[in-house]
Protein backbone atom coordinates (compact mmCIF):
# COMPACT_ATOMS: atom_id res chain seq x y z
CA UNK A 1 0.00 0.00 0.00
CA UNK A 2 2.92 2.70 0.59
CA UNK A 3 4.80 2.12 -2.48
CA UNK A 4 1.38 2.85 -4.51
CA UNK A 5 1.05 6.04 -2.54
CA UNK A 6 4.59 6.38 -3.30
CA UNK A 7 3.96 5.92 -7.13
CA UNK A 8 1.05 8.05 -7.18
CA UNK A 9 2.78 11.27 -5.36
CA UNK A 10 5.40 10.70 -8.32
CA UNK A 11 2.52 11.10 -11.30
CA UNK A 12 0.78 13.67 -9.73
CA UNK A 13 4.21 15.62 -9.65
CA UNK A 14 4.95 14.64 -13.28
CA UNK A 15 1.38 15.71 -14.44
CA UNK A 16 1.64 19.12 -12.49
CA UNK A 17 5.38 19.94 -14.11
CA UNK A 18 4.03 18.82 -17.45
CA UNK A 19 0.61 21.15 -17.09
CA UNK A 20 2.97 23.93 -15.76
CA UNK A 21 5.54 23.55 -18.80
CA UNK A 22 2.36 23.35 -21.56
CA UNK A 23 0.65 26.53 -19.35
CA UNK A 24 4.54 29.07 -19.81
CA UNK A 25 4.77 27.50 -23.66
CA UNK A 26 1.27 28.77 -24.25
CA UNK A 27 1.64 31.70 -22.10
CA UNK A 28 4.92 32.56 -24.29
CA UNK A 29 2.19 31.91 -27.41
CA UNK A 30 -0.48 33.82 -26.50
CA UNK A 31 0.83 36.40 -24.49
CA UNK A 32 -1.65 39.44 -24.52
CA UNK A 33 -2.10 41.40 -28.13
CA UNK A 34 -2.65 44.33 -26.12
CA UNK A 35 1.24 44.44 -25.24
CA UNK A 36 2.22 44.65 -28.60
CA UNK A 37 2.42 48.18 -30.41
CA UNK A 38 0.01 47.19 -33.86
CA UNK A 39 -0.07 49.35 -36.55
CA UNK A 40 -2.89 49.07 -39.56
CA UNK A 41 -0.31 47.95 -42.58
CA UNK A 42 2.81 45.50 -42.45
CA UNK A 43 4.96 48.09 -44.09
CA UNK A 44 3.88 51.45 -43.60
CA UNK A 45 6.40 53.24 -45.88
CA UNK A 46 6.43 50.56 -48.82
CA UNK A 47 4.13 52.54 -50.88
CA UNK A 48 7.02 55.16 -51.30
CA UNK A 49 9.59 52.73 -51.77
CA UNK A 50 7.76 50.26 -54.35
CA UNK A 51 9.28 51.45 -57.52
CA UNK A 52 12.73 52.10 -55.65
CA UNK A 53 12.89 47.84 -55.70
CA UNK A 54 15.15 46.33 -58.41
CA UNK A 55 16.35 43.04 -56.95
CA UNK A 56 13.83 40.43 -55.15
CA UNK A 57 15.53 37.20 -53.74
CA UNK A 58 13.24 34.59 -52.59
CA UNK A 59 14.23 31.34 -51.12
CA UNK A 60 13.06 28.36 -49.42
CA UNK A 61 14.30 24.89 -48.17
CA UNK A 62 13.80 23.47 -51.53
CA UNK A 63 14.24 25.83 -54.18
CA UNK A 64 15.35 29.83 -54.23
CA UNK A 65 14.49 32.72 -57.48
CA UNK A 66 15.82 35.80 -58.11
CA UNK A 67 14.47 38.75 -60.02
CA UNK A 68 16.97 41.51 -60.88
CA UNK A 69 16.56 44.85 -63.24
CA UNK A 70 18.12 44.82 -66.99
CA UNK A 71 18.06 47.35 -69.02
CA UNK A 72 14.72 48.80 -67.38
CA UNK A 73 13.39 45.49 -67.57
CA UNK A 74 12.82 42.59 -65.21
CA UNK A 75 14.10 39.16 -65.88
CA UNK A 76 14.67 36.17 -64.07
CA UNK A 77 18.09 35.99 -62.86
CA UNK A 78 18.16 31.91 -62.67
CA UNK A 79 17.10 31.36 -66.26
CA UNK A 80 19.51 34.06 -68.20
CA UNK A 81 17.83 37.06 -67.52
CA UNK A 82 14.54 35.68 -69.37
CA UNK A 83 11.70 38.14 -68.89
CA UNK A 84 9.45 37.78 -66.06
CA UNK A 85 5.85 37.77 -66.04
CA UNK A 86 4.96 41.65 -65.22
CA UNK A 87 1.39 40.73 -63.48
CA UNK A 88 2.51 38.65 -61.28
CA UNK A 89 5.27 40.79 -59.57
CA UNK A 90 2.99 43.55 -60.07
CA UNK A 91 0.28 41.45 -57.78
CA UNK A 92 2.96 40.45 -55.15
CA UNK A 93 4.25 44.20 -54.55
CA UNK A 94 0.72 45.56 -54.40
CA UNK A 95 -0.37 42.86 -51.97
CA UNK A 96 2.66 43.80 -49.75
CA UNK A 97 1.90 47.40 -50.24
CA UNK A 98 -1.80 46.86 -49.12
CA UNK A 99 -1.21 43.92 -46.59
CA UNK A 100 -2.62 44.80 -43.34
CA UNK A 101 -1.53 43.01 -39.63
CA UNK A 102 -4.53 40.80 -37.81
CA UNK A 103 -2.53 40.14 -34.95
CA UNK A 104 0.92 40.52 -32.98
CA UNK A 105 2.28 38.46 -30.71
CA UNK A 106 5.80 38.43 -28.65
CA UNK A 107 7.14 34.65 -29.07
CA UNK A 108 10.88 33.89 -28.34
CA UNK A 109 13.42 32.68 -30.70
CA UNK A 110 13.36 29.83 -29.44
CA UNK A 111 9.71 29.26 -30.28
CA UNK A 112 9.66 30.65 -33.68
CA UNK A 113 10.41 27.11 -34.86
CA UNK A 114 6.60 26.19 -33.65
CA UNK A 115 4.93 28.93 -35.91
CA UNK A 116 7.68 27.88 -39.16
CA UNK A 117 9.13 31.56 -38.86
CA UNK A 118 12.94 30.19 -38.75
CA UNK A 119 15.22 31.48 -41.78
CA UNK A 120 15.51 28.43 -44.56
CA UNK A 121 18.27 26.12 -43.89
CA UNK A 122 17.43 25.88 -39.84
CA UNK A 123 17.02 22.62 -37.97
CA UNK A 124 13.41 22.65 -37.95
CA UNK A 125 10.49 25.32 -38.46
CA UNK A 126 11.60 26.90 -41.71
CA UNK A 127 9.84 29.56 -43.72
CA UNK A 128 10.46 31.51 -46.60
CA UNK A 129 12.55 33.71 -46.75
CA UNK A 130 11.43 37.27 -49.17
CA UNK A 131 13.92 40.10 -49.43
CA UNK A 132 13.97 43.37 -51.53
CA UNK A 133 16.60 45.30 -52.51
CA UNK A 134 17.22 49.01 -53.87
CA UNK A 135 19.56 50.12 -56.05
CA UNK A 136 23.56 48.34 -55.42
CA UNK A 137 22.04 45.37 -53.82
CA UNK A 138 21.14 48.04 -50.69
CA UNK A 139 18.65 45.23 -48.74
CA UNK A 140 15.51 47.33 -48.25
CA UNK A 141 12.80 44.58 -46.59
CA UNK A 142 13.58 41.22 -44.90
CA UNK A 143 10.73 39.23 -43.82
CA UNK A 144 10.02 34.84 -43.48
CA UNK A 145 6.44 33.61 -44.23
CA UNK A 146 6.03 31.46 -41.54
CA UNK A 147 2.99 28.47 -41.50
CA UNK A 148 -0.84 28.93 -40.92
CA UNK A 149 -2.05 30.15 -37.39
CA UNK A 150 -3.99 27.09 -35.47
CA UNK A 151 -6.71 27.36 -32.86
CA UNK A 152 -3.84 26.11 -30.50
CA UNK A 153 -2.00 29.26 -31.76
CA UNK A 154 0.98 27.18 -33.45
CA UNK A 155 1.18 26.61 -36.95
CA UNK A 156 0.47 23.70 -39.41
CA UNK A 157 3.16 23.91 -42.19
CA UNK A 158 1.60 20.87 -44.28
CA UNK A 159 -1.80 22.07 -44.13
CA UNK A 160 -0.64 25.00 -46.05
CA UNK A 161 0.08 22.33 -48.99
CA UNK A 162 -3.51 21.28 -49.08
CA UNK A 163 -6.36 22.47 -51.71
CA UNK A 164 -3.58 25.43 -53.26
CA UNK A 165 -2.79 26.97 -49.54
CA UNK A 166 -3.82 27.86 -46.11
CA UNK A 167 -7.13 29.62 -45.38
CA UNK A 168 -6.31 31.62 -42.50
CA UNK A 169 -4.13 33.58 -40.59
CA UNK A 170 -0.69 33.27 -41.31
CA UNK A 171 2.89 34.38 -39.32
CA UNK A 172 5.25 36.51 -40.50
CA UNK A 173 8.42 37.49 -38.80
CA UNK A 174 9.84 40.79 -40.09
CA UNK A 175 14.23 41.18 -39.80
CA UNK A 176 14.60 43.43 -37.22
CA UNK A 177 11.21 43.63 -35.21
CA UNK A 178 10.48 41.46 -32.07
CA UNK A 179 6.58 40.38 -32.81
CA UNK A 180 5.71 38.23 -34.81
CA UNK A 181 2.88 39.14 -36.97
CA UNK A 182 -0.23 37.49 -38.37
CA UNK A 183 -1.72 38.50 -41.80
CA UNK A 184 -4.62 37.12 -43.53
CA UNK A 185 -3.32 36.93 -47.29
CA UNK A 186 -0.79 34.28 -48.08
CA UNK A 187 1.20 35.89 -50.67
CA UNK A 188 0.64 33.20 -52.71
CA UNK A 189 2.56 34.96 -55.74
CA UNK A 190 5.93 34.97 -53.85
CA UNK A 191 7.08 31.59 -55.24
CA UNK A 192 10.50 29.93 -55.11
CA UNK A 193 10.54 28.32 -58.73
CA UNK A 194 12.05 30.15 -61.32
CA UNK A 195 9.95 28.85 -63.56
CA UNK A 196 7.14 30.44 -61.78
CA UNK A 197 8.28 33.65 -62.97
CA UNK A 198 8.91 33.37 -66.60
CA UNK A 199 6.54 35.19 -69.18
CA UNK A 200 4.44 32.34 -70.70
CA UNK A 201 3.74 34.58 -73.65
CA UNK A 202 5.20 32.86 -77.06
CA UNK A 203 5.11 32.94 -80.73
CA UNK A 204 1.97 31.46 -82.61
CA UNK A 205 2.04 30.12 -86.01
CA UNK A 206 -1.49 31.00 -87.98
CA UNK A 207 -2.84 30.35 -91.09
CA UNK A 208 -0.36 27.79 -91.64
CA UNK A 209 1.10 27.42 -95.88
CA UNK A 210 4.29 24.74 -96.01
CA UNK A 211 6.06 23.05 -93.68
CA UNK A 212 9.26 21.48 -94.27
CA UNK A 213 11.00 18.75 -92.55
CA UNK A 214 14.69 17.76 -92.53
CA UNK A 215 16.03 15.00 -90.58
CA UNK A 216 19.31 13.48 -90.64
CA UNK A 217 18.38 10.60 -93.48
CA UNK A 218 16.93 11.96 -96.57
CA UNK A 219 14.16 9.33 -97.03
CA UNK A 220 12.93 10.46 -93.25
CA UNK A 221 12.44 14.06 -94.64
CA UNK A 222 9.19 15.03 -95.91
CA UNK A 223 7.19 18.66 -97.13
CA UNK A 224 3.63 19.34 -97.59
CA UNK A 225 1.58 22.46 -98.56
CA UNK A 226 -1.56 23.65 -99.69
CA UNK A 227 -3.07 26.04 -102.23
CA UNK A 228 -5.76 28.01 -99.92
CA UNK A 229 -6.16 28.17 -95.84
CA UNK A 230 -9.21 26.11 -95.98
CA UNK A 231 -7.26 23.29 -97.90
CA UNK A 232 -5.76 20.14 -97.33
CA UNK A 233 -2.20 19.63 -97.25
CA UNK A 234 -0.60 17.86 -100.68
CA UNK A 235 2.81 15.77 -99.94
CA UNK A 236 5.54 17.26 -102.31
CA UNK A 237 6.75 14.12 -104.34
CA UNK A 238 4.38 11.52 -103.27
CA UNK A 239 4.18 8.03 -104.94
CA UNK A 240 1.20 6.69 -106.67
CA UNK A 241 -1.17 5.55 -103.94
CA UNK A 242 0.40 8.15 -100.92
CA UNK A 243 -1.20 10.56 -99.14
CA UNK A 244 -0.88 11.94 -95.56
CA UNK A 245 -3.12 10.93 -92.70
CA UNK A 246 -4.35 13.82 -90.92
CA UNK A 247 -4.74 11.29 -87.91
CA UNK A 248 -1.27 10.93 -87.77
CA UNK A 249 -0.04 14.65 -88.12
CA UNK A 250 -1.99 17.97 -87.25
CA UNK A 251 -0.77 20.51 -89.68
CA UNK A 252 -3.67 22.68 -90.01
CA UNK A 253 -2.68 23.81 -86.21
CA UNK A 254 0.68 22.91 -86.00
CA UNK A 255 2.41 25.25 -83.26
CA UNK A 256 -0.50 27.48 -83.16
CA UNK A 257 -0.52 28.98 -79.53
CA UNK A 258 1.67 26.55 -78.42
CA UNK A 259 3.35 26.56 -74.45
CA UNK A 260 6.27 25.73 -72.83
CA UNK A 261 7.20 24.83 -69.18
CA UNK A 262 10.96 25.92 -68.79
CA UNK A 263 13.71 27.75 -70.58
CA UNK A 264 17.08 27.18 -70.75
CA UNK A 265 20.19 29.78 -71.08
CA UNK A 266 21.35 30.76 -74.64
CA UNK A 267 25.06 29.35 -73.69
CA UNK A 268 23.61 26.13 -73.61
CA UNK A 269 21.69 26.33 -77.14
CA UNK A 270 24.38 24.73 -78.94
CA UNK A 271 24.77 21.64 -76.76
CA UNK A 272 21.46 20.56 -76.33
CA UNK A 273 20.34 21.45 -79.84
CA UNK A 274 23.09 19.19 -81.08
CA UNK A 275 21.00 16.77 -82.59
CA UNK A 276 17.83 18.62 -83.53
CA UNK A 277 15.32 18.05 -86.21
CA UNK A 278 14.81 21.28 -88.84
CA UNK A 279 11.80 23.06 -89.85
CA UNK A 280 10.61 25.43 -91.97
CA UNK A 281 7.09 26.63 -91.55
CA UNK A 282 5.73 29.46 -94.32
CA UNK A 283 2.32 31.22 -93.59
CA UNK A 284 -0.43 32.75 -95.71
CA UNK A 285 0.33 36.50 -93.94
CA UNK A 286 4.55 36.04 -95.37
CA UNK A 287 5.83 34.81 -92.10
CA UNK A 288 8.87 32.06 -91.87
CA UNK A 289 9.30 29.91 -88.82
CA UNK A 290 12.71 28.04 -88.50
CA UNK A 291 12.33 26.05 -85.81
CA UNK A 292 14.75 22.88 -84.09
CA UNK A 293 13.36 20.34 -82.10
CA UNK A 294 15.14 17.42 -80.13
CA UNK A 295 14.21 14.96 -77.70
CA UNK A 296 16.30 13.80 -75.37
CA UNK A 297 16.13 10.95 -72.51
CA UNK A 298 15.23 12.11 -68.93
CA UNK A 299 16.78 10.74 -65.92
CA UNK A 300 13.80 9.91 -63.94
CA UNK A 301 11.60 12.10 -65.04
CA UNK A 302 10.81 10.99 -68.76
CA UNK A 303 11.45 12.13 -71.31
CA UNK A 304 12.47 16.01 -72.47
CA UNK A 305 11.49 17.89 -75.53
CA UNK A 306 13.29 21.30 -76.62
CA UNK A 307 12.76 23.46 -79.15
CA UNK A 308 14.33 26.69 -80.52
CA UNK A 309 12.92 29.00 -83.25
CA UNK A 310 13.75 32.18 -85.52
CA UNK A 311 11.24 34.33 -87.44
CA UNK A 312 11.42 36.67 -89.96
CA UNK A 313 8.48 38.21 -92.23
CA UNK A 314 8.11 39.32 -95.85
CA UNK A 315 5.52 41.85 -95.63
CA UNK A 316 3.52 44.18 -98.06
CA UNK A 317 4.45 47.13 -97.76
CA UNK A 318 1.83 48.85 -100.30
CA UNK A 319 -1.97 47.65 -101.03
CA UNK A 320 -2.03 46.14 -104.80
CA UNK A 321 -4.17 48.42 -107.06
CA UNK A 322 -7.70 47.66 -107.79
CA UNK A 323 -8.95 48.40 -111.21
CA UNK A 324 -12.24 50.80 -111.34
CA UNK A 325 -11.86 51.02 -107.48
CA UNK A 326 -14.17 53.59 -106.24
CA UNK A 327 -12.81 56.65 -104.05
CA UNK A 328 -15.10 55.72 -100.87
CA UNK A 329 -14.00 52.28 -101.24
CA UNK A 330 -10.22 52.58 -102.36
CA UNK A 331 -9.51 55.01 -98.17
CA UNK A 332 -12.01 52.39 -96.33
CA UNK A 333 -9.68 49.43 -97.98
CA UNK A 334 -6.24 51.48 -97.37
CA UNK A 335 -7.34 51.82 -93.82
CA UNK A 336 -7.77 48.24 -93.23
CA UNK A 337 -4.42 47.55 -95.13
CA UNK A 338 -2.44 50.02 -92.91
CA UNK A 339 -3.93 48.79 -89.81
CA UNK A 340 -3.59 44.85 -90.80
CA UNK A 341 0.35 46.17 -91.72
CA UNK A 342 0.69 47.69 -88.38
CA UNK A 343 -0.58 44.37 -86.70
CA UNK A 344 1.82 42.32 -88.53
CA UNK A 345 4.88 44.12 -87.92
CA UNK A 346 3.88 44.69 -84.07
CA UNK A 347 3.45 40.31 -83.97
CA UNK A 348 6.94 40.30 -86.04
CA UNK A 349 8.77 42.31 -83.32
CA UNK A 350 7.40 40.60 -80.35
CA UNK A 351 8.12 37.20 -81.55
CA UNK A 352 11.34 38.12 -82.63
CA UNK A 353 12.54 38.24 -78.80
CA UNK A 354 12.05 34.50 -78.57
CA UNK A 355 14.92 33.45 -80.83
CA UNK A 356 18.15 32.03 -79.24
CA UNK A 357 16.45 30.71 -76.50
CA UNK A 358 16.21 27.09 -75.45
CA UNK A 359 12.54 26.17 -74.50
CA UNK A 360 11.49 22.81 -72.78
CA UNK A 361 7.87 21.57 -74.31
CA UNK A 362 5.51 19.20 -73.91
CA UNK A 363 5.51 16.13 -76.18
CA UNK A 364 2.73 16.90 -77.70
CA UNK A 365 3.74 20.17 -79.07
CA UNK A 366 6.14 18.75 -81.02
CA UNK A 367 5.27 15.55 -81.97
CA UNK A 368 4.06 16.45 -85.67
CA UNK A 369 7.64 17.66 -86.24
CA UNK A 370 9.12 14.33 -84.56
CA UNK A 371 7.56 11.84 -87.13
CA UNK A 372 9.71 10.44 -90.30
CA UNK A 373 7.78 10.77 -93.62
CA UNK A 374 6.53 6.79 -93.74
CA UNK A 375 5.05 7.67 -90.07
CA UNK A 376 2.41 11.08 -91.50
CA UNK A 377 1.48 8.31 -94.62
CA UNK A 378 -1.93 6.53 -94.60
CA UNK A 379 -1.68 3.35 -94.92
CA UNK A 380 -2.52 1.49 -98.10
CA UNK A 381 -5.49 0.14 -99.07
CA UNK A 382 -6.32 -3.44 -98.87
CA UNK A 383 -5.37 -5.64 -101.90
CA UNK A 384 -8.13 -7.68 -103.81
CA UNK A 385 -9.31 -10.79 -102.90
CA UNK A 386 -7.99 -13.78 -104.36
CA UNK A 387 -9.95 -15.37 -106.81
CA UNK A 388 -12.02 -18.31 -106.20
CA UNK A 389 -10.76 -21.66 -106.68
CA UNK A 390 -11.67 -24.35 -109.59
CA UNK A 391 -14.20 -26.17 -107.70
CA UNK A 392 -15.32 -23.28 -105.36
CA UNK A 393 -18.38 -21.81 -105.13
CA UNK A 394 -19.45 -19.23 -107.34
CA UNK A 395 -22.30 -17.49 -105.26
CA UNK A 396 -22.99 -13.51 -106.69
CA UNK A 397 -20.43 -11.59 -104.45
CA UNK A 398 -22.18 -10.51 -101.49
CA UNK A 399 -24.86 -13.47 -100.68
CA UNK A 400 -24.38 -15.76 -97.98
CA UNK A 401 -22.32 -18.69 -97.88
CA UNK A 402 -24.52 -21.26 -97.52
CA UNK A 403 -21.54 -24.02 -96.27
CA UNK A 404 -20.89 -21.66 -93.54
CA UNK A 405 -24.70 -21.64 -92.79
CA UNK A 406 -25.14 -25.29 -92.45
CA UNK A 407 -22.31 -27.32 -90.37
CA UNK A 408 -21.85 -30.32 -92.13
CA UNK A 409 -23.22 -29.25 -95.58
CA UNK A 410 -20.88 -30.54 -98.68
CA UNK A 411 -21.53 -28.87 -101.86
CA UNK A 412 -19.28 -31.00 -103.73
CA UNK A 413 -20.50 -32.66 -106.65
CA UNK A 414 -20.56 -36.30 -106.81
CA UNK A 415 -17.57 -38.69 -108.38
CA UNK A 416 -18.23 -39.12 -111.80
CA UNK A 417 -20.32 -35.30 -112.16
CA UNK A 418 -18.18 -32.09 -113.82
CA UNK A 419 -16.83 -29.38 -111.00
CA UNK A 420 -19.35 -26.55 -113.08
CA UNK A 421 -21.52 -28.29 -114.85
CA UNK A 422 -23.29 -26.51 -117.72
CA UNK A 423 -26.79 -26.48 -118.31
CA UNK A 424 -27.33 -29.02 -121.11
CA UNK A 425 -28.35 -28.34 -124.31
CA UNK A 426 -32.23 -28.20 -126.03
CA UNK A 427 -32.56 -31.79 -127.93
CA UNK A 428 -33.26 -31.76 -131.44
CA UNK A 429 -36.99 -30.92 -132.77
CA UNK A 430 -39.07 -33.87 -133.29
CA UNK A 431 -42.23 -34.54 -134.78
CA UNK A 432 -45.23 -33.95 -132.17
CA UNK A 433 -46.21 -38.02 -131.92
CA UNK A 434 -42.98 -38.64 -130.95
CA UNK A 435 -41.77 -36.98 -127.49
CA UNK A 436 -38.14 -36.16 -126.90
CA UNK A 437 -36.84 -38.49 -123.88
CA UNK A 438 -36.58 -37.58 -120.41
CA UNK A 439 -33.36 -37.29 -118.49
CA UNK A 440 -32.87 -35.64 -115.33
CA UNK A 441 -29.96 -35.97 -113.69
CA UNK A 442 -29.59 -35.10 -109.72
CA UNK A 443 -26.33 -34.94 -107.68
CA UNK A 444 -26.71 -36.81 -104.40
CA UNK A 445 -26.66 -34.08 -101.24
CA UNK A 446 -25.57 -36.09 -98.01
CA UNK A 447 -27.51 -34.85 -95.05
CA UNK A 448 -26.38 -34.37 -91.42
CA UNK A 449 -26.44 -37.77 -89.47
CA UNK A 450 -29.15 -37.69 -86.91
CA UNK A 451 -28.44 -36.45 -83.27
CA UNK A 452 -30.08 -39.82 -82.31
CA UNK A 453 -31.28 -42.71 -84.11
CA UNK A 454 -35.32 -42.91 -85.37
CA UNK A 455 -36.87 -45.69 -85.87
CA UNK A 456 -39.61 -46.23 -88.83
CA UNK A 457 -41.44 -48.12 -90.39
CA UNK A 458 -40.24 -50.23 -93.40
CA UNK A 459 -41.14 -48.12 -96.59
CA UNK A 460 -42.66 -49.27 -98.98
CA UNK A 461 -41.42 -50.66 -102.11
CA UNK A 462 -40.49 -48.22 -104.26
CA UNK A 463 -40.27 -45.05 -101.74
CA UNK A 464 -37.52 -43.22 -100.60
CA UNK A 465 -35.36 -45.04 -97.83
CA UNK A 466 -35.15 -41.95 -96.08
CA UNK A 467 -38.13 -39.70 -96.10
CA UNK A 468 -40.34 -42.75 -97.17
CA UNK A 469 -42.33 -40.92 -99.86
CA UNK A 470 -42.46 -42.02 -103.76
CA UNK A 471 -40.70 -39.80 -105.92
CA UNK A 472 -42.74 -38.20 -108.46
CA UNK A 473 -42.72 -38.45 -112.19
CA UNK A 474 -40.14 -36.13 -113.70
CA UNK A 475 -41.16 -32.76 -115.53
CA UNK A 476 -40.85 -32.56 -119.31
CA UNK A 477 -37.98 -30.87 -120.89
CA UNK A 478 -39.20 -28.06 -123.18
CA UNK A 479 -39.24 -28.41 -127.22
CA UNK A 480 -39.73 -26.77 -130.05
CA UNK A 481 -43.65 -27.32 -130.82
CA UNK A 482 -45.82 -28.20 -128.50
CA UNK A 483 -46.04 -31.24 -127.68
CA UNK A 484 -48.15 -34.39 -125.80
CA UNK A 485 -47.15 -34.60 -122.14
CA UNK A 486 -45.40 -38.15 -121.45
CA UNK A 487 -47.02 -40.70 -119.83
CA UNK A 488 -46.15 -41.42 -116.05
CA UNK A 489 -43.93 -44.09 -115.20
CA UNK A 490 -45.70 -46.71 -113.04
CA UNK A 491 -45.71 -46.45 -109.53
CA UNK A 492 -44.10 -49.68 -108.47
CA UNK A 493 -41.19 -49.33 -110.80
CA UNK A 494 -39.41 -46.24 -110.94
CA UNK A 495 -37.74 -44.68 -113.81
CA UNK A 496 -33.87 -45.18 -112.84
CA UNK A 497 -31.50 -42.08 -112.88
CA UNK A 498 -30.28 -42.02 -116.71
CA UNK A 499 -25.90 -41.83 -116.65
CA UNK A 500 -24.37 -38.66 -117.07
Amino acid sequence: MKKILILLVVLAAIAGIAYYKGNERNSRLHRSIASVKARELLFPDFENNINGIKKIHVKDDKAEATLVVQNDMWVVADRGGYPLDKEKLQTALLSLQYEKIKAGRHIGKDSWGKVGVNAPGSAAGAGMLVELFADKDALKYSFVLGGQVTSSGGSNNDQMQMFGGPKGNRFIRIQGEDTIWEIHDQLPDLVTKPDAWLAKAFFDVQKLKSVEVTMAKPEDSWKAARTEEAGDFILEGAKPGEKIDAGKVSLGTLLSSPAFNDVLSKDKATATMKDAVKAKLVTFEGFTYNVQVVKLAGQGGGDKYYLTVSVSADLPKERAAVKDEKPEDKKKNDEAFAAEKTKLEEKLASEKKFEGWVYEVTEYTVSSLLKKRAEILAAPPPANQPPPDAGGSTRPAGLPDIKKMIPGLNMSPPPGVPSSPTAPAAPPAVAPSSPPPLSVTTPAVPLPAPVKPEIKPAPAPGADPITGEKPAAPAPAPAAEPSKPAAPAPAAEPAAPAKP
